[in-house]
């Protein structure tokens, strides 16, 4: 009888347990999923450059209330990703009556120069210019910078470099001479140049091996060509002429060529400097501070 009583206590005893455990385990998930908790995880996420997991978690907490500054994070977090066309529509969710409001126009214009929607961000420039608070200076100089890299007339220099700082004045004029003037080179020039003298128009090119064995290529097969009619060999004095007019021709035709790749080349080069230098500046524009605080 006390053994039987013994048991039933026992089994009471780790019944209790059992649900007390549960409770507890119950409890603990339900804190470790809690909003507080999933935005502190985000938030060490984002700041751990883990971006795409960040975005989970911000997206999740954004389902059940409205947070500006997960948002501005969700947005931020594409624009790091090199995602800059869903970055931008992020930013567009930003309530004009947040208080990051501001700062999230200045990354929607950063987002557009990034993707090189250089045509739709003068017009959002020109946007912001009439209807908003945003520095306008600033945005100006961003928007003068595409403009080097797009195939539009630019402005009067004065007008243009007058909106930089002092020390990023010399190296805007320097940009914007280069813009107006470019030293790109004529691919009629070349072929003319090779039609007179074959090769010559590849050397202008600053091809200089191909321009060199064009001449001695064209010159070798027109002598030999000459040659054999002179030995009354017609059979072979056509092939070498054919010879000789096939390279001729592939010479002014490839000059022409080498010359509009040689101004791709530098217009590649040009592009890449003034990127590089806006890039450096953080595109003139406020950046965001405290993500990570």
């Amino acid at each position: 009888m006390i053994t039987y009583r013994l048991i039933q206590i026992t089994y009471l005893f780790l019944l209790e347990i059992i649900f007390a455990s549960t409770n507890l385990v119950a409890q603990t998930n339900n804190d470790i999923f809690s909003t507080q908790n999933r935005i502190a995880f985000g938030n060490n996420l984002f700041c751990e450059r883990d971006y795409l997991r960040a975005i989970d978690e911000f997206k999740f907490v954004l389902k059940s209330e409205w947070n500006d500054s997960l948002q501005f994070k969700i947005a931020t977090s594409y624009l790091r990703m090199s995602d800059y066309n869903q970055a931008y529509k992020e930013y567009q969710k930003i309530c004009k009556n947040s208080l990051l409001y501001e700062q999230s126009q200045y990354e929607k214009l950063r987002s557009l120069f990034k993707s090189e929607n250089y045509s739709f961000l003068n017009n959002q420039v020109d946007k912001q210019i009439l209807n908003s608070k945003l520095n306008s200076l600033q945005i100006l100089r961003l928007r003068n910078s595409a403009l080097l890299l797009e195939d539009k007339t630019l402005p009067e220099k004065n007008d243009f470099v007058s909106v930089y700082v002092e020390n990023d004045k010399t190296k805007m004029s320097e940009f914007y001479n280069w813009k107006s003037k470019p030293p790109f080179k004529s691919p009629t020039t070349a072929a003319i140049m090779s039609a007179l003298i074959p090769g010559s128009g590849k050397i202008y090119a600053d091809e200089i091996g191909d321009g060199i064995t064009a001449f001695l290529l064209t010159g070798l097969f027109t002598y030999l060509s000459v040659d054999k009619f002179n030995n009354n060999h017609n059979a072979s004095g056509w092939l070498y002429a054919s010879l000789a007019a096939f390279f001729y021709a592939g010479n002014v035709y490839g000059s022409a060529t080498a010359v509009q790749n040689y101004n791709a080349g530098i217009k590649f080069n040009f592009d890449s400097k003034v990127k590089l230098f806006i890039n450096d500046r953080n595109q003139f524009l406020p950046t965001p501070k405290h993500l990570c605080n």
